[in-house]
């Protein structure tokens, strides 16, 4: 793995994230199931795979552990948020559980504030991907293989 392969990986990393902001307007304006992107563990995408297959070693590199921590939650969110508006039994959900016990909700409400989670979250690793693709930009050849990777 070089500098330039990590970088590419990152790079990539924010565009396919900021699709699920797109995609989460989507949700919330109606759009047919047929036209949403289908939610994918947060290992089940580009950016997963590189980081589980070699992004790991970048563990010198403290803020990446952040990144995939948000990077979980993005997709977890994704997720709600899509099986929320296309429940699997294709009924409306008026309830949801808290606490074992089944409380009636606002639909929109609570899909508005997924959302919102989720913009806040890709917003927040994308800056965070460009702070750390900056700090490798910045760092010599000999530098960068001999620092970062254990």
């Amino acid at each position: 793995m070089n500098k330039r392969h990590i970088l590419k990986n990152l790079e990539l990393a924010k565009p396919a994230h900021i699709m699920f902001i797109k995609e989460g307007h989507k949700l919330l304006q109606g759009s047919p199931q047929s036209e949403i992107a289908k939610p994918t563990s947060h290992i089940g995408c580009g950016f997963g795979k590189w980081h589980v297959i070699e992004g790991y070693k970048l563990i010198n590199i403290p803020v990446l552990k952040e990144v995939d921590e948000l990077h979980q939650e993005i997709h977890n969110i994704y997720m709600t948020l899509y099986y929320i508006t296309f429940d699997r039994r294709k009924q409306a959900r008026s309830t949801i559980l808290s606490a074992g016990v089944e409380v009636p909700i606002d639909e929109k409400a609570f899909r508005t504030k997924k959302l919102k989670q989720l913009e806040k979250k890709v917003v927040t690793m994308v800056r965070l991907l460009s702070n750390v693709e900056d700090k490798i930009n910045s760092m010599k050849p000999d530098d960068f293989e001999s620092v970062w990777f254990q």
